[in-house]
């Protein structure tokens, strides 16, 4: 199910996208008489196929975006001189039609905003967190060590409101590391502090370690039978204290478990409106790690694994049948000093086994961040809708320099269809349609900045050789496009590889097979 729904947001997300774009070209193109031969939603042989007047539209068996192919585009194709073929036109004819298709992605992006202003989504609030490993032990985030707390609600940097987190995260990330004034309201007391973000992995991505404020940790999933499902703990929840403690991160939640497994433990929860409290002992559990190699750990909770494949007769160590938990236990103590194989249904482990105790309540959890929820009028949600995407392109132009600076690096941050994919999965799952469809607006309006960038082969070259035809009175020869051509065909199946293979590369189960 969860495939599908990746599957399902890349190509809705990349073939929308693309699609906009290629509309773009085919009206652009009849706005000035340039006519289409072919407009494609999808790419490959048509299975669906009408025309209507000269154009043929069609569509195909692989749905990721489209094409628009004109009359007389191809230099290597004869021509008959008529006004509706691409080369033949007037050089500003295909100027229109060329930068139409980015265009039309900048008016989907605006269009997208427009709407998601008017109808109202959800925000990472502008009151911050900042990490408790962050306040102790010498490693200060620049926040605390400037004066900021925990609950600081940041309403300006550098006198420029702010409104959600993402606000402070593109004003540090671009801060080249100058100090900040950053002006917080706290207990109804308004502070200015400055603020110098540090670099992070020796690179020119500045932080300023602060996350957003989290009102507690959320009830991923309750396992049945352990103590917080007796005690009626549900999916959802959101815990906010234990022992009257406010907590914030799963791993402080975790860590006050372990230190106190030897008595009743109160928690306080939120489930919708209402908040209730609970009281839970920790159950004790084995927690076992089988290690192929120091680097590689594979770890298994025995209650929920071992127990129960043994009971069905679907574990087996070294090839033997385990029929008891207890048998299983033993065998594992027994040979800690060399590597087991342990056949678990179909899958296999191979490793030194060793055995831990831990206390647990029985949770799956995770952070549950402030929102701030964002409604506009429409005149507001327009003129939000014109100025956020002109702060994007800016942020993409910074970052683009950055790139070529080496001041971040390329592997990190260029991404390619596959990580673009993976994204939008990932956004639609965890965080829903609200923001799958802001970053389709992102997405779109990068692709306009990608595209009228001059390299040879896209859109910005094309509009350059177009431009530079306008302004000699005559085209350039014909070997010379065709080498321009060529040039700019390598250079993109060379720049495809790359990002391909890097993208894959950064997936994390292929990382994790070089751990």
């Amino acid at each position: 199910m969860i495939t599908l729904t990746y599957i399902f947001a890349a190509v809705l997300l990349l073939g929308l996208c693309i699609f906009v774009h290629e509309l773009g070209h085919l009206l652009g193109g009849r706005m000035v008489g340039i006519k289409a031969k072919v407009f494609s939603l999808g790419y490959g042989r048509g299975f669906i196929k009408k025309k209507i007047g000269d154009t043929t539209y069609q569509i195909t068996l692989i749905p990721l975006g489209g094409y628009c192919q004109f009359y007389g585009e191809d230099p290597s194709e004869a021509r008959e001189g008529k006004g509706f073929e691409f080369l033949s036109a007037h050089p500003l004819k295909r100027i229109v039609t060329v930068v139409m298709g980015p265009l039309f992605n900048l008016f989907f992006g605006i269009l997208i905003f427009f709407i998601m202003n008017f109808v109202g989504y959800s925000k990472e609030t502008n009151r911050i967190l900042i990490p408790s490993e962050m306040v102790q032990g010498g490693e200060y985030s620049a926040a605390y060590s400037a004066g900021l707390r925990t609950g600081d609600e940041i309403i300006a940097i550098n006198g420029e409101e702010i409104k959600s987190f993402s606000d402070i995260q593109s004003k540090i990330f671009f801060s080249e590391g100058k100090a900040l004034d950053i002006t917080v309201r706290r207990n109804g007391e308004t502070k200015t502090f400055s603020v110098t973000p540090k670099s992070e992995s020796g690179e020119m991505r500045f932080s300023i370690g602060v996350i957003p404020y989290t009102e507690g940790i959320t009830v991923t999933n309750v396992s049945e039978g352990g103590p917080a499902y007796a005690m009626g703990l549900k999916p959802g929840d959101i815990i906010t204290h234990i022992d009257g403690k406010e907590v914030h991160f799963p791993s402080e939640f975790s860590e006050y478990i372990q230190k106190n497994f030897d008595r009743e433990l109160t928690v306080s929860f939120l489930r919708g409106e209402d908040t209730r409290t609970i009281t839970v002992r920790p159950a004790m559990t084995d927690i076992f790690a089988v290690a192929e190699n120091p680097e590689k750990q594979i770890t298994f909770m025995g209650d929920e694994i071992f127990k129960r494949n043994i009971s069905k007769g679907l574990v087996r160590i070294d090839g033997k049948i385990i029929d008891k938990y207890e048998d299983f236990l033993s065998e594992v103590t027994k040979n800690s000093n060399r590597p087991l194989i342990i056949d678990v249904g179909k899958d296999r482990y191979k490793g030194v086994v060793s055995i831990s105790s831990r206390a647990i309540i029985g949770v799956g959890i995770g952070v549950s961040f402030e929102m701030n929820h964002v409604k506009y009028g429409t005149v507001d949600a327009l003129k939000l809708a014109l100025i956020e995407p002109w702060e994007f392109i800016y942020m993409n132009i910074k970052g683009f320099a950055m790139l070529f600076s080496g001041e971040i690096g390329v592997r990190e941050n260029l991404s390619g269809p596959i990580r673009i994919a993976k994204i939008a999965g990932d956004v639609l799952t965890e965080r829903g349609f609200a923001d799958f469809f802001l970053l389709m607006a992102r997405i779109s309006i990068i692709l306009m900045f990608m595209n009228l960038l001059p390299i040879p082969a896209v859109d910005g070259s094309h509009i350059l050789l177009y431009t530079l035809e306008l302004v000699r009175g005559k085209p350039l020869s014909e070997a010379m496009l065709a080498k321009i051509q060529g040039f700019g065909i390598i250079f993109l199946i060379g720049l495809s590889i790359f990002v391909i293979v890097n993208d894959i590369s950064m997936l994390p189960f292929v990382q994790n097979l070089f751990k």
